[in-house]
């Protein structure tokens, strides 16, 4: 497919567009489970001991269907868009974190930073399944 000027598309706008709607969809995620735990905390008597665990859950769930949303859209290379896809996702989190609260730099968050790129792989494997038969 051309476009007006006669040039085929470069290859890596879509690669971006995919990844930039993979982690857009990632944080629409976190932060539609950031807004169900705060609601459990304030109308349940769910203990606030929880809270890490169920952290550590949403940026899991999030991580995962922005990967896969992203290696869907691509329809090729899954592995890859997963992992920038959770490398992105990561550094967002991160940077909001080290920018919005008192929060120090630690090996933890190093080693949670790669973990959710592992987890962006994985998602981005079965995302890149999941696609539609053409």
């Amino acid at each position: 497919m051309t476009d007006f000027t006669g040039s085929s598309p470069s290859p890596q706008r879509p690669s971006a567009v995919a990844i930039l709607y993979g982690l857009i969809v990632s944080l629409c995620a976190a932060l539609a489970g950031i807004l169900v735990v705060a609601s459990a905390l304030s109308w349940t008597p769910l203990s606030e001991r929880t809270l890490p665990y169920l952290t550590y859950t949403i940026h899991v769930i999030s991580v995962v269907v922005g990967a896969g949303w992203s290696a869907r859209l691509a329809g090729e290379r899954g592995w890859y868009y997963g992992t920038v896809t959770g490398l992105g996702y990561a550094l967002t989190v991160t940077l909001l974190a080290l920018t919005s609260a008192e929060v120090a730099w630690s090996p933890a968050a190093l080693i949670q930073g790669v973990l959710l790129v592992v987890i962006g792989t994985f998602g981005g494997v079965i995302g890149v399944n999941l696609r539609r038969p053409s």
